[in-house]
C-alpha cells in the first residue's frame, strides 16, 4: 500500500481514529465476529454516536461541499438510520444495500459524483467491484474482522482521481 501510494498508483489518505462510547463488551461474540443484530440495536438508538460521527467529519474534511463519501455499516437499519441522520442535519444522503436494484445503485452512484448527495452508506455492497475514483471520504461505522474486507473497503477511497487531494478515513 505504502508504495503504491509513493509510487502514484493509489491516493495518498489521511486517517483519524475516532473513540465513541460503545461498550464492546457487552455485545455478544458470535463464530468469531460481533452479532449483528445486537450492533444494529445499539448503533440505531444512539443519535448521539450519530452526532460525534457528523461532528468528527465536519472536523476532519477540508470542505463538506466537495465531500463524496461512503460510509460502511453494519446492517441495511443502520445504514438507513445514518442516511436519515444526516439528511436531517443537511447533508444529502441514501443508503444502499446488496438488495438495492442496479438502476437505484448506478443512480446513487451519479448523484455521489455529481454532487447531489454527499455520502452513500452502504452495507454488504462496494466492498468490491465498484469504482467511484472520486470517493474521497470513507467512514468506517462497524467492526471490521476481516483485514481483507478492511483494505477492500480502504481501497474503495483510494483510487486516483483529479479534484482528490487526498482521501480522508
Amino acid at each position: 500500500l505504502g508504495e503504491a501510494i509513493n509510487r502514484g498508483l493509489l491516493s495518498p489518505f489521511q486517517y483519524f481514529g475516532i473513540t465513541d462510547e460503545v461498550d464492546y463488551q457487552g455485545i455478544s461474540w458470535i463464530n468469531g465476529k460481533y452479532d449483528v443484530n445486537e450492533l444494529e440495536n445499539v448503533y440505531t438508538s444512539d443519535d448521539i454516536r450519530c452526532g460525534l460521527i457528523l461532528s468528527k467529519v465536519q472536523e476532519y474534511v477540508t470542505r463538506m461541499d466537495d465531500v463524496k463519501g461512503l460510509g460502511f455499516c453494519i446492517s441495511v437499519k443502520h445504514a438507513e438510520y445514518m442516511a436519515n441522520y444526516f439528511n436531517e442535519h443537511k447533508i444529502p444522503s441514501l443508503a444502499l444495500s446488496a438488495k438495492s436494484i442496479d438502476s437505484i445503485r448506478d443512480d446513487a452512484k451519479r448523484q455521489l459524483v455529481d454532487g447531489e448527495i454527499k455520502f452513500i452508506f452502504v452495507v454488504d455492497l462496494y466492498n468490491e467491484g465498484v469504482d467511484i475514483p472520486e470517493v474521497n471520504t470513507v467512514l468506517f461505522l462497524r467492526p471490521t474482522e476481516s483485514a481483507t474486507v478492511f483494505l477492500q473497503q480502504l481501497g474503495r477511497g483510494l483510487r486516483l482521481s483529479e479534484e482528490k487531494e487526498c482521501l480522508t478515513v
